[in-house]
């Protein structure tokens, strides 16, 4: 009979073995995994954010409810809401314009400055579709998303949890990546609001100098379209501004384009790197930057992932230098950085 002190080595041998074989099967099938799961990536993304940030809320949820998913459920309907809310904003005054003949008379204009103009018809029908195309997808990844965010907010937190679990890491480590995680997406995103909602005010004080129907209404349309990348707002009040030009009130142009370009530049400037790097305790440069790296990389989305990326590398420098640093050391400058 072979004797207990020797069946414990080859025990433990088979058991790394064997861990050592379903991480290589894991490995191996990675890629394959990457490959189906990348057409819902964005959407998936964009899910974790909102629950991260709908966390406070979903917690006062499962205090009223009495199940688990419908906490989840309530909580996804009022992030939801807000959206849902602009989209009919939007709407309301797309009708509004149609109703006036604003738009009519943009288009008869625009109708007339390209008459003289010649264009390949097959390559302008080919370019709608494809816009078509790019609008259908971006309705599938926004309905993706919200049931994405359902179930992270009813189980994302138990498999975060699994997953820091199988991590070699020390608890207090993976706690604060954890903390700098949630911290550079909340400040984040409180950095969008704050420009979405400084740019809608600023615009339409501009709108109503300058005498627009509706000034509060396409000030918020143009807050929101702050949110697109390197262009924001000017999505909204250049075409104003062209369409006072073309009907001869060059000076309602002028303040609408002059207006309308320096506060989007100064709040761009000035308040969002503020705003995110207050909270991150990071330089407002380095935020600024991450956002163009981010947006250069990842398209509209880096706009979130790109200070997010910035600042969670920053805090696994940390902690690596930490685990490098000599015995005794450690816990004091944890100690430090948890203070």
């Amino acid at each position: 009979m072979s004797s207990p002190s020797r069946e414990k080595p080859t025990l433990r041998r088979r058991h790394t073995a064997g861990i050592i074989v379903l991480g290589l099967a894991i490995l191996a099938l990675l890629p394959a995994a990457y490959r189906m799961a990348q057409p819902f990536l964005s959407a998936f993304v964009l899910a974790a954010i909102l629950a991260v940030v709908l966390d406070p809320l979903q917690k006062r949820a499962s205090r009223l409810a009495t199940r688990s998913s419908i906490a989840a459920l309530l909580t996804t309907a009022v992030g939801v809401a807000p959206i849902l809310a602009i989209i009919l904003l939007a709407g309301i005054v797309i009708e509004r314009e149609i109703k006036s003949g604003a738009l009519a008379g943009l288009l008869d204009t625009g109708q007339r400055l390209t008459s003289t103009v010649s264009f390949d018809r097959h390559a302008a029908i080919q370019q709608a579709v494809a816009e078509l195309t790019q609008l259908g997808g971006a309705l599938f990844t926004a309905a993706l998303t919200v049931v994405f965010l359902y179930v992270l907010l009813l189980h994302g937190k138990g498999w975060v949890t699994q997953l820091t679990a199988m991590l070699p890491l020390d608890q207090s480590v993976t706690t604060r990546i954890l903390s700098t995680t949630k911290d550079s997406i909340v400040a984040n995103v409180d950095g969008i609001v704050a420009v979405g909602a400084a740019d809608a005010v600023a615009f339409g004080i501009v709108f109503w100098i300058a005498g627009v129907g509706s000034p509060a209404l396409w000030g918020a349309l143009a807050g929101l379209a702050s949110l697109v990348p390197v262009v924001g707002g000017m999505v909204v009040w250049l075409p104003i501004g062209v369409v006072f030009a073309i009907h001869g009130a060059y000076g309602k142009a002028l303040i609408v384009g002059l207006g309308c370009l320096t506060a989007q530049m100064a709040v761009a400037t000035f308040l969002r790197p503020r705003v995110v790097g207050s909270r991150l305790q990071q330089p407002s440069l380095l935020i600024a930057l991450s956002v163009l790296g981010g947006t250069d990389a990842f398209g509209a989305l880096g706009i979130l992932l790109g200070p997010v990326i910035a600042s969670v590398l920053a805090a696994l420098a940390h902690e690596f230098r930490v685990e490098l640093a000599p015995s005794g050391e450690p816990n004091a400058e944890a100690n430090v950085s948890s203070s």
